[in-house]
């Protein structure tokens, strides 16, 4: 009887634990989301990472701020066409967070430094301005809605103004229409239009003095990224797929920030991972644990998101010609190999 007694106040006791650990999770989240939700210049400060250029590199944070466009506010012509793209939104932040602590992670290397970025989505481009921040030699800050392109090139130009110590007369400068390449601690941006999937980002990959490209897999991009594009109330998933197969390599490395949110229709999350599949590529949930812990979110998922790697050599039902034909090295989406994997 005394054992049961003492069990069921353990219980109780874990419980109870639980209960306000839920509780403290809840109100650390509704303070990150909501601190900055309604502010016009939305700030951000962010622990760099060593840059390519002859400034030191201290590692102490710096400061920069994006502006946000409520369409009720009128706060610029055309706003209502901003749609969601003008807003910072908190899956943004558990995106960039997740970013700085993986570029810090002293126990392995930053994977951003040097490479080539594709941001998709990026609405405010604060997280196209965070990988420029965090080591990257070229980001593709790219949105489908030419009024938010525009909002992220007078974003890159008064963020780059600011991290340079510039005059805060300067700041509102107006830029050209034709402006759209930034440099920025030694990363170049290139702020864009970009339709999901219609081949245009590829071009204009950087080629080394023989006119070959510069990645060491085939026309690719190193790693991609996504901050809260998977509303298919809003945005067909398809599409989506569409870009990240397309811009994908064999070593290519996408990361997304996922909100839980209700749809009627089909549960985006499967149904993202269901098109994946299809397109010989794999989805994998990054433990909590590994996300920023200042930043508790339980509706709000990183994803991780990269080709299957299938060794044919290990299959005997392939002679040596159709290995060739399929072989992982040779075509980048790998469709037969995928399809005949998964029989």
């Amino acid at each position: 009887h005394d054992k049961t007694i003492e069990s069921r106040r353990l219980d109780n006791n874990s419980s109870a634990q639980q209960r306000a650990s839920f509780v403290s999770n809840i109100r650390n989240s509704l303070g990150w989301r909501t601190r900055f939700a309604s502010a016009t210049m939305h700030p951000v400060q962010i622990t760099p990472v060593e840059c390519r250029t002859l400034q030191s590199d201290n590692s102490s944070p710096v400061k920069f701020h994006v502006r946000q466009v409520f369409p009720e506010h009128n706060q610029i012509k055309q706003a209502s066409n901003l749609g969601t793209g003008a807003t910072v939104w908190p899956g943004s932040i558990i995106l960039l967070r997740y970013l700085e602590k993986l570029a810090h992670d002293p126990q392995q290397q930053n994977v951003l430094l040097g490479k080539v970025i594709a941001d998709l989505g990026s609405g405010t481009a604060i997280t196209s301005l965070a990988s420029a921040l965090l080591g990257a030699r070229l980001v593709f800050c790219t949105d489908g809605c030419d009024p938010v392109v525009d909002l992220a090139r007078q974003n890159i130009h008064s963020a780059n103004l600011e991290l340079s110590n510039t005059d805060e007369s300067l700041k509102d400068t107006t830029i050209e229409k034709e402006d759209c390449q930034f440099d920025v601690r030694g990363c170049k941006i290139i702020a864009k239009r970009y339709l999901w999937g219609d081949s245009t980002l590829l071009q204009e990959l950087p080629n080394d003095n023989e006119g070959n490209p510069m990645n060491t897999d085939t026309t690719q991009i190193d790693i991609i990224i996504s901050a809260d594009c998977i509303v298919p109330k809003l945005y067909p998933i398809k599409p989506l797929i569409d870009a990240i197969d397309e811009l994908s390599g064999n070593e290519t490395i996408t990361y997304l920030s996922y909100e839980q949110r209700y749809y009627n229709e089909y549960n985006p999350s499967e149904e993202f991972r269901r098109l994946a599949r299809l397109r010989n590529l794999k989805v994998e949930v990054v433990p909590s644990c590994e996300l920023n812990e200042f930043y508790p979110a339980n509706d709000i998922e990183i994803w991780k998101v990269s080709r299957y790697k299938i060794n044919l050599e290990e299959e005997d039902q392939f002679d040596t010609e159709q290995k060739t034909k399929v072989s992982i090295s040779q075509e980048k989406n790998n469709h037969e190999a995928l399809l005949w994997h998964m029989r």
